[in-house]
């Protein structure tokens, strides 16, 4: 049966009361969970975890037959870390009354002291971790200099669980970034507040920090002045430079092949060595067109024209002569030209995209003179 009438306090909820049957009744045998039970229903109706006396909890024992030993510590370990749970995640100071009552109760209990640490220590980490997790929502009251102080923790004590908190936090962020391939300044500013709130450092792992650094570069494309800079090449007059990368030139080409194959037979002999033997068959030639990589170069995006130079290869077009351009999401710009068609330049993942959004906003007149 369940206890009626009361008001029921957290952590702890109603427990049935289980029963006698008839048949253990006969044999005088007693449900001992029970015991467990009618402890946590006390504390259920209890204002307070001192409302809960030895007294009580040796009543209970006894009635349901169970024994303060070895045989029932997790039950009494479970009933305190349910109050120690809350201890930490609600607790505003290191003298907080939520302390005298998990005092109290490892008392009553009877838990010895390792065990206490034990429940107190996974308490501590799950709720230290919501709460820097709550902190970084703005949910949470404390800043982390007093949760550190409420926890007994030093910096290194809770290092690993900060970090923990802000890597998920930053993980779901981070998932946007990707989706956007932008990384701005707003961004970066709430990161760099989220880990000064943790007091954590503000750095990520190699390749983290180089996908920031290209979703950064791609941003700043976007968004910042597009000013010209400096180079070691002779321009036409009022001609500016812009952009420059390693690049390579590519031309669209049908390439023949054979498709040919060999059938292999295999043998082997009695020193384990194997050979095989090819026997070449004819098959008609197939025809591919795809784009081959001719000469590696510099590219340079000026306000007049786009230059590319190679070791064989030197190229200029005007930019009043290329219509537009068409980039393939990864490293290939295709600049569409009035009189010599397409133009194809393959750059690095890193630099391709930035080519291609500086180069729009120059045909716009965005650049500044």
């Amino acid at each position: 049966m369940f206890l009626k009438g009361c008001v029921i306090l957290k952590p702890y909820t109603l427990q049935e009361i289980e029963e006698r049957g008839l048949f253990s009744s006969l044999l005088n045998g007693k449900p001992v969970q029970n015991a467990w039970a009618e402890i946590n229903n006390i504390l259920v109706e209890a204002e307070k975890a001192q409302d809960l006396t030895a007294a009580q909890v040796t009543s209970a024992m006894k009635k349901w037959g169970a024994k303060m030993d070895e045989t029932t510590l997790e039950q009494r370990s479970g009933i305190y870390r349910k109050l120690a749970d809350v201890i930490y995640s609600e607790a505003q100071s290191e003298e907080d009354e939520l302390f005298a009552q998990g005092k109290h109760l490892a008392e009553v209990l009877q838990l010895p002291p390792h065990l206490v640490k034990l429940a107190d220590k996974g308490a501590k980490t799950s709720a230290y971790y919501n709460r820097c997790a709550a902190l970084l929502k703005g949910e949470e009251k404390l800043d982390i200099q007093t949760l550190n102080k409420v926890f007994h923790y030093d910096y290194e004590d809770g290092f690993a669980i900060r970090r923990q908190a802000f890597d998920d936090h930053f993980n779901k962020i981070f998932d946007g970034i990707s989706e956007t391939r932008r990384f701005s300044v707003e961004v970066e500013d709430g990161l760099i507040a989220d880990c000064k709130t943790l007091d954590i450092p503000y750095e990520f792992k190699p390749h983290i920090a180089s996908a920031l650094e290209k979703y950064r570069g791609i941003w700043n494309a976007e968004n910042h002045e597009v000013t010209p800079m400096e180079i070691n090449l002779p321009l036409e007059k009022d001609e500016a430079c812009y952009a420059y990368a390693n690049s390579g030139f590519c031309e669209h080409k049908v390439v023949e092949r054979e498709d040919n194959y060999f059938e292999l037979t295999r043998k082997f002999s009695i020193d384990e060595t194997v050979s095989f033997k090819g026997e070449h068959i004819e098959h008609p030639t197939i025809k591919e067109e795809t784009t081959v990589l001719v000469e590696l170069g510099y590219f340079f995006l000026t306000n007049q024209r786009i230059i590319f130079l190679g070791q064989t290869i030197q190229k200029a077009y005007a930019l009043k002569d290329i219509e537009s351009a068409t980039f393939d999401g990864m490293s290939m710009i295709t600049y569409h030209t009035k009189k010599d068609g397409n133009l194809i330049f393959k750059y690095s993942d890193e630099s391709a995209e930035i080519m291609y959004i500086i180069f729009n906003r120059i045909k716009k007149g965005e650049n500044k003179k």
